[in-house]
């Protein structure tokens, strides 16, 4: 390569026509990168004022460099409630294809929650499921994907930790694909589905990296039909921020006793510039991400 360089630069001193007499490899054409723009944080700036709560647990992210912008007890762990379905997603997606047809399990009827009524032996397609689960947060539709990958929920949990262990996210742990809070009759107490604001966000841009999950997120509604067109199902989501607050774009609310509220936020500006934003155990998970958002808009330049 270093025999290549000085060849060409020899020659645009002494022949006009240097380009021709390259061997072809030399002339490739080169493709030049936009690198992403940096978060850079004002001086002087103060901190954000957040609820004070001890629950409460937050990650802020800019996406196109990947730097930190705010975190706040954000590798503790604790309950997601049903960002769960996130993950829940994510396993679905990668092994099976979106036309696939479901036969709902009355098990998955029989759940508590968020639905969107399904029936039982109900056909749908695999993607009428996942937006199911991901627009309105439909905890039937869940059960019905998981039975349908593992025959149990239990086995499809199983995969679920797989998963995340080979996503590295250490402090993260599954024990339904719902998200809802469980009771443990031997120790008399509840528990749920654990993770970190961080690992959360981590596992939110690796889903955020399949198309189909990134556009789904962004609905404001969700419609679905049996694959007959005998039964329709229709919710709205359950961010509340999508169209009331500029540039929300997605991606996922939970909540249970247990976990509180929580959210993974997507915002994005006019020029480009996405942050991801988690909250975990707020009592207003929608007014403690606008008002992260509002600092974090105010106080960092994109350069």
């Amino acid at each position: 390569m270093l025999e290549l360089i000085l060849l060409a630069l020899n020659a645009l001193s002494e022949d006009p026509d240097w380009k021709a007499k390259l061997p072809p490899e030399a002339i490739s054409p080169v493709e030049i990168i936009d690198p992403a723009k940096i978060p850079v944080e004002q001086a002087g700036t103060i901190a954000p004022k957040l609820l004070e709560e001890e629950s409460v647990a937050v990650w802020a992210q800019d996406i196109g460099s990947g730097k930190a912008l705010y975190s706040q007890k954000a590798y503790r762990e604790q309950p997601i409630a049903s960002l769960t379905k996130i993950m829940t997603a994510l396993v679905i997606l990668n092994e099976h294809e979106l036309d696939e047809v479901v036969t709902v399990s009355p098990d998955a009827t029989r759940i508590i929650g968020a639905q969107i009524d399904l029936y039982d032996y109900e056909k749908l397609t695999i993607e009428t499921l996942l937006e199911a689960i991901l627009i309105p947060s439909a905890n039937d539709a869940a059960i019905a994907l998981s039975i349908y990958n593992a025959d149990t929920e239990d086995a499809f949990v199983e995969k679920m930790n797989t998963y995340a262990q080979k996503y590295n996210l250490k402090k993260t742990k599954f024990y339904n694909s719902t998200g809802l809070d469980l009771y443990d009759e031997e120790s008399d107490t509840y528990y749920g589905n654990m993770s970190t604001a961080f690992e959360v966000a981590e596992l939110t841009r690796i889903a955020m990296q399949n198309p189909f999950f990134r556009k789904t997120v962004r609905k404001t509604e969700f419609y679905g039909t049996s694959t007959d067109g005998q039964f329709a199902h229709t919710k709205p989501t359950t961010n509340q921020l999508m169209g009331s607050f500029t540039g929300s774009i997605g991606v996922k609310t939970g909540y249970t006793f247990l976990a509180g509220q929580c959210l993974v936020n997507l915002s994005r500006r006019a020029d480009g510039v996405e942050i991801l934003t988690v909250v975990l155990g707020s009592p207003d998970r929608f007014q403690e991400t606008k008002n992260i958002l509002t600092w974090l808009w105010d106080n960092f330049e994109w350069r």
